[in-house]
């Protein structure tokens, strides 16, 4: 689906998205209709354009996003699945956020199931392996977000901001592998 997500919406350049057009986006034809509702897909190309907005205003989404977390991952190191939160405080101030700046779908469970996937938020469980391994690689370069701070990775973070946002609340939560 992933691959899916990422042809139809032009490798998740926020630039392009916007500039969808309906009758290329919401005609009876597009892949893009056959994928997501009416709804939702108007959804995410208006949050393509405040997610413009938000680039210009602060250099880039990863700026924006890691501000939230004075630039360092929250780790939870988590005993059981179960002590996983479906939100966080930090996750409530930068879906509150989104939302005052016109986006939408961004509740605080779908914005926390997006912190998982970009790597703000590290919920391996204590018991992982990869927690230590995770913790490390983002000490290393100063805990600014491991490998999704690069320019050229922008456009990961718009991506899973798009898929998380197209999914239900709960499906953005599961979306997330605890192993």
């Amino acid at each position: 689906m992933h691959a899916f997500h990422r042809e139809v919406f032009m490798d998740f350049d926020p630039l392009l998205v916007s500039k969808l057009n309906e009758k290329k986006f919401l005609g009876p034809c597009s892949p893009a209709r056959s994928l997501l509702s009416e709804h939702r897909l108007r959804t995410i190309v208006e949050n393509a354009h405040e997610l413009l907005k938000i680039i210009e205003e602060f250099g880039s989404l990863d700026e924006y996003c890691w501000g939230f977390l004075n630039y360092k991952p929250m780790v939870g190191r988590y005993r059981s699945p179960r002590e996983v939160p479906l939100r966080t405080p930090k996750a409530e101030a930068l879906s509150q956020d989104l939302m005052r700046r016109g986006l939408r779908g961004v509740g605080p469970t779908v914005v926390y199931a997006f912190m998982q996937a970009v790597g703000m938020a590290n919920d391996h469980l204590a018991t992982c392996y990869r927690l230590d391994e995770c913790a490390a690689a983002e000490a290393s370069d100063g805990g600014h977000g491991g490998t999704l701070v690069k320019e050229q990775e922008m456009g990961k973070m718009c991506g899973m901001m798009i898929e998380c946002v197209s999914l239900e609340s709960s499906m953005a939560a599961a979306m997330i592998s605890i192993s």
